[in-house]
């Protein structure tokens, strides 16, 4: 195990351009999303260090300038798979004798990194039975996991706090969308007659797993509310092919096919960050898209499945990122909701009945309040406003 000493580390000195900080998290978009807290605490803590984030490959997109992330090291499929290329890759990444290593993954593979640390590193991992034996610093997480996501992520900086350090808290996630690309979107937002002084919603109909998947006829009904209401013009994620084709299923089936842009395709996470930048609200499953949304600063209402807990990945207290679950529907106690939520197998017949049990109306009730919020006027009153001015 290695040992920490206080009076040769390079981070007692907050000032100094020497220390090297390592974040580690091999998991998908919204977890990465979440965990890139960690590197804006510490690169707000310890602001002239350098703070590298280990992310799987296709996540890396979204950390390019970065302000508070320095280096993306991404790791490829292959090496995640070949024993010898990540042993490669490991190597490599610990040649640059990192100060501080936090591995949000805590895993086998992992840990790897903090066994092959320089000495003097600060390691920091969660507390597993039969793990962590090259960590100097385990943090129990499992109260952490019940609840928020991000005070999960962050307690696994206590370490740093119990040894002094002035640990500046930053939790809000951020993607920086160049000018460029975000340019390139809004071009082809209005080669496509979208007027951009009217609201602009995402939607994803799509999700990767189907059980994540909320029912399209009720996402029908919630858009048709969103256009006849705002007279929001929609636009619907299209990633991937079979993004593209729920996409234009969707459309095709719409009362409201003239208000709805199918066809408007992203080709990697950067491109689908600025798209969404231009939008004025996302509605659909929750899932990586939306902590997208979150991260460039779009209000969100999301539908969460069964399998995942709104109180877990949402913001533990903003209007304007809100979402429904079916624990939201039923009137019974905290203890019975949890063990439904433990018995649950996913994809069953019980799991989506509890998921098919959040109806559009629960949908378009957040919606109403976030627009309110965030200052999306309603069709009655712009128009009001309008003859007050004097116009048609």
């Amino acid at each position: 195990m290695n040992a920490y000493n206080p009076t040769t580390s390079a981070l007692t000195k907050p000032t100094a351009d020497t220390a090297r900080i390592l974040v580690i998290r091999f998991k998908h978009i919204g977890d990465v999303l979440l965990t890139s807290v960690l590197c804006n605490t510490l690169k707000q803590t310890f602001p002239k260090a350098r703070v590298d984030f280990l992310i799987q490959q296709t996540s890396a997109d979204l950390f390019v300038n970065h302000p508070y992330i320095n280096k993306v090291i991404a790791i490829s499929p292959a090496q995640q798979k070949n024993p010898f290329k990540y042993w490669q890759l490991i190597r490599r990444i610990t040649n640059d004798n990192y100060d501080l290593v936090v591995d949000a993954q805590s895993t086998a593979k992992s840990e790897l990194v903090s066994m092959l640390a320089r000495k003097n590193a600060i390691c920091i991992g969660r507390k597993k039975r039969r793990r962590g034996f090259f960590y100097t610093h385990k943090v129990d997480t499992s109260q952490k996991q019940a609840g928020n996501k991000i005070e999960e992520r962050l307690s696994l900086l206590e370490p740093l706090r119990k040894m002094g350090f002035d640990v500046k808290r930053y939790d809000q996630m951020e993607i920086a969308v160049p000018d460029a690309t975000k340019a390139r979107y809004r071009q082809a937002l209005l080669d496509r007659g979208v007027d951009l002084s009217r609201p602009i919603f995402a939607v994803s109909v799509s999700a990767k797993l189907p059980h994540k998947k909320w029912r399209v006829d009720y996402l029908h009904h919630v858009m048709d509310h969103c256009v006849e209401v705002y007279g929001a013009q929609i636009v619907l994620n299209a990633g991937s092919d079979t993004e593209r084709a729920d996409a234009l299923a969707f459309m095709q089936a719409s009362r409201h096919k003239e208000s709805i842009l199918h066809d408007v395709s992203t080709f990697n996470l950067m491109d689908l960050s600025a798209l969404l930048s231009l939008c004025d609200l996302y509605v659909g499953n929750e899932g990586g898209p939306r902590h997208i949304a979150q991260a460039v600063g779009v209000p969100s209402v999301s539908i969460f499945s069964p399998s995942a807990k709104k109180a877990e990945w949402l913001p533990s207290s903003s209007r304007l990122h809100q979402g429904v679950e079916w624990d939201d529907l039923v009137d019974t106690s905290l203890e019975e909701k949890a063990r439904v939520h433990r018995q649950l197998e996913v994809g069953s017949a019980e799991y989506f009945e509890l998921y098919y049990s959040i109806t559009p109306q629960p949908v378009i009730e957040l919606i109403d309040d976030v627009a309110c919020f965030a200052g999306i006027q309603r069709l009655d009153k712009v128009h009001a406003e309008s003859q007050a001015r004097g116009g048609v």
